[in-house]
């Protein structure tokens, strides 16, 4: 066993916090800090009111298929708006519009917290508002994406949006825990007004991200000229492999996590806790995932990477499918988790790395309607075949697919590397 000197023992220290410090140095920009805890905040109350509602449905319906259709109410507005949402974001002052997402959302909050706390919350209720909220989300997300390149140097920006996705899933993991929590204790209605006051804070803190900080200035081109860069960008086999990678994982990959109610209620026997449990591990493993992502500056590793993570999902996913132990399924769902992180975060980075300024936010409109859009048929479908077919096989069908698009998406990476001689590739290096 190798010996470990004194000074190299009193030196430890200084790697770690010099290994902090690269992997979160975006976070020195006082104004992503500032909007980072605002997104924190908020998506913590989100996620709380995500598992709070999911369980509330469920418990009111006793039936797969009506968690598959509030998620499709949720999602589908995603498929149709995000371009436009896209198209938004490059042409208007993004932070403003996020300021008007953010007030949408508390609307919807507040009526839900309502309907709630009176007894009057009802499946209709529920898939009006997940349908506004939907509408509301095909706006935030690509401009939400976009803005990261507002507030940062492109030297930063892979970095910038590892630590986003980071501090997202920092949100995901406390929310649905929290949750657990409060509702053991208080009742689901806590959950729904914690969410409407986390989007005060939200608005707070992107109204004092001044218009003057921001770094990536849009440049001023006709409408023609973006649609034919579009066209061109949309060419690049890179780009088209992402997109297509992200519509079978957001089909396929998604649907335990639609399921997830049924899964803790028909194969563990659990309750709201479990749920939590489930819910918070998925949480850890994006978290790894993301942090993983703030350390790579090569471009080639990441496109093959992404596709490990999309054949990796598909396993483990797999053992959801066969699992009857809390702790093996939690265990399961960290990976699924950290590879679904992998494969977004990445995504995200590299589209945002390949295409032009001026395009950026419709391409973050694309990304996002390939990455959400297509969510509410993993609904439907998750739904509709653990209500006929069982949850485990409706797992194992979606496990299957995902392995499968990974395993060909690697395959025609490795073609186009030997074509080009991997020179494409490593122009989307940070």
């Amino acid at each position: 066993m190798p010996k470990i000197s004194m000074k190299e023992l009193m030196g430890l220290p200084t790697k770690f916090r010099e290994e902090f410090r690269q992997t979160f140095r975006s976070l020195s920009n006082p104004y992503l800090r500032l909007y980072s805890i605002g997104q924190l905040v908020s998506n913590a109350g989100t996620w709380m009111q995500s598992m709070a509602l999911s369980w509330l449905v469920y418990k009111l319906t006793d039936s797969a298929v009506a968690l598959g259709i509030v998620s499709f109410a949720s999602y589908v507005p995603l498929l149709f708006l995000t371009y436009f949402g896209g198209i938004l974001a490059d042409r208007f002052d993004r932070r403003k519009i996020l300021m008007a997402t953010q007030l949408c959302g508390m609307l919807q909050a507040l009526v839900l917290t309502v309907l709630v706390a009176t007894g009057n919350l009802s499946v209709p209720a529920v898939i009006g508002c997940a349908l506004f909220l939907g509408c509301v989300t095909a706006i935030e997300v690509p401009t939400r994406q976009a803005f990261l390149s507002d507030l940062v140097a492109k030297k930063d920006l892979t970095n910038a949006i590892s630590v986003n996705s980071a501090i997202f899933n920092i949100a995901r993991l406390s929310g649905p825990l929290l949750a657990g929590v409060l509702i053991a204790i208080f009742g689901e209605v806590i959950c729904f007004g914690i969410n409407t006051v986390s989007y005060v804070f939200a608005v707070y803190t992107l109204s004092q991200v001044a218009k003057a900080v921001v770094v990536g200035a849009k440049p001023k081109t006709d409408s023609a000229a973006n649609s034919d860069k579009l066209k061109a960008t949309l060419r690049d086999p890179r780009i088209r492999g992402l997109l297509g990678l992200a519509i079978v994982t957001s089909m396929f990959g998604f649907q335990y996590g639609v399921l997830l109610p049924v899964i803790v209620d028909k194969m563990l026997l659990g309750s709201a806790a479990q749920l939590s449990i489930l819910s918070a591990s998925g949480g850890i493993g994006a978290l790894a995932g993301a942090l993983l992502l703030a350390r790579q500056n090569r471009g080639t590793a990441l496109l093959k990477g992404i596709g490990i993570a999309a054949l990796s999902l598909g396993f483990f996913i797999a053992i959801i499918a066969s699992s009857h132990s809390v702790a093996l399924s939690a265990v399961a769902a960290a990976c699924a988790g950290l590879c679904v992180s992998i494969q977004f975060s990445g995504g995200n980075s590299l589209l945002q790395q390949l295409v032009p300024t001026e395009i950026k936010g419709r391409m973050m409109g694309i990304f996002s309607m390939c990455q959400l859009g297509f969510t509410p048929f993993a609904g439907l479908m998750a739904g509709w075949t653990a209500e006929h077919y069982g949850v485990s096989n409706a797992l194992l069908i979606a496990a299957s697919v995902c392995a499968i698009s990974g395993v060909v998406y690697l395959v025609r990476l490795r073609s186009q590397s030997r074509s080009d001689g991997g020179s494409n590739t490593d122009e989307s290096s940070a």
